[in-house]
């Protein structure tokens, strides 16, 4: 499956809500997560993450193409989850040993999640490893492009 997703960071995450309120949006999910990325040298990295909602704890396990170049659209490869259970965690981390992954750094953020058609916004607040905010457009490329262009339009002023 392939992402097709803007991210970029900004200096406040209040007018991104802001905008998927006032223009439609719905808020899908609020959560804190955890997230571990694991790199290969193939170009791939394994993330697991855990989200917690409502004092409920979710971990799952997927991979991604390990795009670290410095733009606003990737358009990347993704699996689909694979939720980590007391039983299989220790399988997990035997599979990730042997095809050759390494532990890179853990991600600690506060994730909102707005959805409208085909475009969902992704708003970070992270608190680590540094203290930042991410806005994450993803979708259907068209409607993504298309808000993408209104964003900067409307709220440019506020990108890193």
């Amino acid at each position: 499956m392939k992402e097709y997703e803007y991210s970029f960071k900004v200096k406040s995450i209040d007018p991104y809500i802001q905008y998927c309120d006032e223009n439609g949006y719905t808020k899908e999910e609020e959560t804190v997560q955890n997230r571990t990325l694991y790199r290969n040298v193939n170009k791939t990295m394994a993330r697991i993450t855990s989200k917690t909602k409502d004092g409920k704890t979710k971990t799952v396990l997927d991979f991604k193409d390990d795009n670290q170049a410095d733009v606003v659209l990737k358009v990347s490869r993704e699996t689909i989850p694979l939720e980590i259970t007391p039983e299989n965690e220790k399988a997990i981390e035997s599979i990730l040993d042997m095809l050759g992954y390494i532990k890179d750094k853990t991600l600690i953020r506060n994730r909102m999640v707005y959805k409208k058609g085909n475009v969902t916004f992704e708003i970070d607040k992270y608190d680590a490893p540094e203290t930042m905010f991410v806005v994450a457009i993803e979708g259907e490329k068209g409607a993504v492009d298309k808000t993408y262009a209104v964003i900067k339009e409307k709220i440019n002023n506020e990108i890193v």
